[in-house]
């Protein structure tokens, strides 16, 4: 319950974000159609406050649905993005293989398909699930948490990741990277 407050609360954080980014874009339209007369100007201007909604709103939309097509393939779109590498059946890295037991025995006791493994080139200890759902999930883990935790700490790592396949924070987290991308392209734009 509380991480789905929390997620509402960032939710509403990114509709703010770019209800300020609309209000910043008008300003600057307003500013631009001032004349250099210094005669007082109203504040409002309907058609400019459109154009500047419209504008942004297409630029965060265009972008972002872009970057969500780009990782309409899910979570292995998002681990490659990343320079993640997978972890295949076949390794003979102990510490890998210990990661793919993990995540296997994860996966029975969660009653979902077991998930590719990605391993990111990362030396602090790092971790995500991503996917649209329990099916195109993967698991990625950092270089960092083969190297440093212990196999109970890397379970509980994995089991945390597995709590995001089964509770669908991964859609959402899809999502938000394509809103948030629609911004950064505003700001590059700009």
């Amino acid at each position: 319950d509380s991480a789905r407050r929390k997620t509402f609360q960032l939710v509403v954080f990114f509709v703010l974000a770019i209800l300020i980014l609309i209000a910043l874009v008008y300003g600057l339209l307003l500013w631009l159609s001032t004349d250099s007369a210094h005669e007082p100007v109203s504040l409002w201007h309907p058609e400019l406050l459109l154009l500047a909604a419209l504008g942004v709103g297409l630029v965060v939309g265009g972008a972002g649905a872009f970057k969500v097509a780009q990782l309409a393939s899910g979570g292995q779109a998002v681990a490659l993005m990343l320079g993640g590498e997978e972890v295949p059946g076949t390794t003979t890295d102990a510490r890998q293989k210990q990661l793919l037991n993990i995540v296997e025995e994860m996966a029975l006791a969660a009653g979902v398909p077991v998930p590719p493994v990605y391993v990111l080139e990362e030396p602090g200890i790092n971790a995500f699930a991503a996917g649209y759902a329990p099916g195109d999930a993967v698991v990625a883990v950092s270089q960092g948490c083969l190297n440093y935790l212990t196999r109970d700490e890397l379970q509980g790592v994995v089991a945390h990741e597995f709590s995001h396949i089964l509770n669908g924070d991964m859609r959402l987290n899809i999502r938000l990277i394509g809103l948030i991308f629609g911004i950064m392209a505003l700001s590059i734009i700009g």
